[in-house]
């Protein structure tokens, strides 16, 4: 099944096959460039980021009692809800040409009687008015206020719970009122002070916080792939029906001649990916030792293997070659997609990105992310030896099967 000597003799043969089209060869590796460099300058220039605009959202205080006087105060003169919303107060009048004129996503109103109803024990409403040119703002501002009014009805709860047993109480009403303020007062810096009224999650995006550097590290991932794919390609099938039937009768398998044409499309294409990323290495000034450039090499070894043998799969089983060339760059196709390389997997659906982990190009991808951005030390390995492992035998039960199938 394995005879070196006949995997060395095809390797030749697949290198004189190479020489005698070296003519087409610069153009088939130039033209890839070109339209990838052409799609990921459009992409970065979507991808970099503007300065951040903060949401503005306007407060108009109708109650005016000493209470919303001072909630009102505080809101606005610190900054209590991070620094993507900023709070301003308005009259009303103030609030609607802000709406109008596009300065602010929306006003928050606190009614008159406000502070006379949570303490008697009415219904509060806190009305928000929403730009109808900014709905994405506006629906965030709503949910903020949704969390309010949520502490807002607990504090109702205890003001009225502590009034009940108060004005049982020799207590004169001044007292009184003033005992229900200090317990409003209480309670509001209590929650303002316990935690953030919005909780702010930074999640690292590399489309967005070096985009640059990203769709570069994915462009030549990509195009390492269409080289790779290009090679193999042109060391298709040349000999007729007639010759392959002659070579199998001195003991030429498909598995040797595959696993030739393999060698011969992976040394090539290492070589021009290693240059692809020395390349890039250099433009974008990365710090990177030896080491690294061993962990780069095994996994992109890794994925060129794994790739090739879902090449060779589809050469054996379809026997059209022009449905098996359009099978493979679909195949191609779909690979490059889910890895991540064409549009960042943070995008993907949640139902897709269950099964991201288990893909050989995903995994491939995240980790030259985490070794050439992040600067990891580690990689795991272990995922992609096993998709190699069930590769390589999968192709070794097809093309005994298809040996058979021939004999």
């Amino acid at each position: 099944m394995f005879s070196i000597r006949r995997m060395i003799f095809f390797i030749r043969q697949y290198q004189k096959q190479l020489q005698k089209k070296w003519k087409s060869l610069p153009l088939l590796l130039l033209f890839p460039i070109l339209i990838i460099s052409l799609c990921f300058f459009v992409l970065v220039s979507l991808f970099i980021p503007d300065e951040e605009q903060p949401i503005h959202v306007g407060l108009v205080d109708l109650d005016q009692s000493d209470e919303t006087t001072m909630l009102v105060g505080v809101i606005d003169d610190a900054s209590l809800l991070g620094s993507y919303i900023h709070i301003n107060n308005y009259s009303e009048q103030e609030a609607i040409r802000a709406l109008e004129d596009g300065i602010a996503s929306a006003y928050i109103t606190f009614p008159e009687n406000f502070t006379s109803d949570l303490y008697t024990g009415k219904s509060v409403e806190v009305p928000i008015v929403g730009n109808p040119d900014k709905p994405v703002e506006s629906y965030i501002i709503k949910e903020l206020i949704d969390s309010m009014t949520r502490y807002i009805a607990s504090a109702q709860a205890n003001i009225l719970t502590i009034d009940h047993y108060a004005s049982q109480l020799p207590i004169a009403d001044d007292e009184r009122q003033e005992m229900l303020l200090q317990q409003f007062n209480e309670f509001m810096l209590f929650t303002l002070s316990k935690d953030k009224v919005i909780k702010e999650e930074e999640i690292m995006n590399k489309t967005t916080s070096a985009p640059v550097q990203y769709y570069s590290l994915s462009g030549w991932f990509i195009l390492s792939t269409i080289w790779i794919l290009c090679i193999y390609i042109l060391l298709g099938k040349t000999e007729g029906t007639s010759m392959w039937n002659r070579m199998r009768l001195y003991g030429v398998t498909i598995l040797q001649r595959i696993i030739s044409r393999i060698l011969i499309s992976m040394f090539y294409g290492f070589i021009l990916a290693m240059l692809g990323f020395l390349l890039f290495v250099t433009i974008m000034d990365i710090e990177f030792y030896l080491i690294d450039y061993g962990r780069i090499s095994l996994l992109i070894s890794l994925f060129f293997l794994i790739f090739l043998l879902g090449l060779s799969l589809m050469d054996i089983v379809i026997n059209s070659n022009k449905f098996s060339l359009l099978i493979q760059i679909t195949y191609t196709g779909i690979v490059l997609f889910m890895s991540g390389a064409v549009i960042p997997s943070l995008y993907f659906p949640e139902s897709v990105k269950v099964v991201l982990p288990y893909l050989f190009s995903t995994e491939t991808f995240h980790w030259l992310i985490e070794v050439a951005m992040e600067g990891r030390l580690y990689v795991d390995y272990s995922s992609l030896f096993i998709s190699f492992a069930i590769s390589l035998v999968v192709l070794i039960v097809i093309s005994m099967w298809k040996e058979r199938g021939q004999s």
